[in-house]
C-alpha cells in the first residue's frame, strides 16, 4: 500500500515529492527514471563494471571525489538516482548527500544485479577512454 501510495504521488506532482529519501524496487526505480525528465541517474560501482553495462543514462560517481565533483552545481532538490552492484554502496552515497542537502535521494534497495534479472533496460554501449 505504501509503495502504491509512493507512485501516485510521483504521478499527481510530477515527478518526485519536496522531500524524499527512498530505497525503492527495480520498478520503483525505473518509474521515477521513466517519469522525471531531470532525474540524474548516478553509477557507484566500479569503473570497470560502469564501462561493461550500465543503467541508460546512468553517469560514473563510483568514486567519491568524482561523485562530489559531479554534483557540486547540482539544485539541492533534483531528484538523484543512485545504484550499485547490490544496493550497499548506494545505501553509503545517499547518506553522503544527505549529509551535502540533497533532499530527493533514491537508492536501488537491491542494486544493479536485480535490475538486469528483473529485464529494465541494459545500455551495453561502449564508453570511451576519458585518459585519451
Amino acid at each position: 500500500m505504501k509503495r502504491a501510495l509512493f507512485l501516485i504521488l510521483l504521478i499527481r506532482i510530477g515527478c518526485v515529492p519536496l522531500f524524499s529519501q527512498q530505497n525503492v524496487s527495480s520498478g520503483e526505480f525505473f518509474s521515477i527514471l521513466d517519469t522525471c525528465s531531470n532525474a540524474v541517474v548516478l553509477d557507484v560501482r566500479i569503473y570497470e563494471e560502469f564501462v561493461k553495462d550500465r543503467i541508460p543514462g546512468a553517469v560514473y560517481a563510483g568514486e567519491k571525489e568524482v561523485l562530489l565533483d559531479l554534483v557540486k552545481d547540482f539544485e539541492k532538490d533534483i531528484p538523484l538516482l543512485i545504484y550499485c552492484g547490490y544496493g550497499e554502496r548506494s545505501e553509503t552515497v545517499m547518506k553522503i548527500l544527505k549529509k551535502r542537502g540533497f533532499t530527493n535521494l533514491f537508492h536501488l534497495k537491491n542494486g544493479y544485479e536485480e535490475w538486469r534479472k528483473e529485464g529494465f533496460p541494459v545500455d551495453y554501449s561502449p564508453i570511451e577512454d576519458e585518459s585519451n
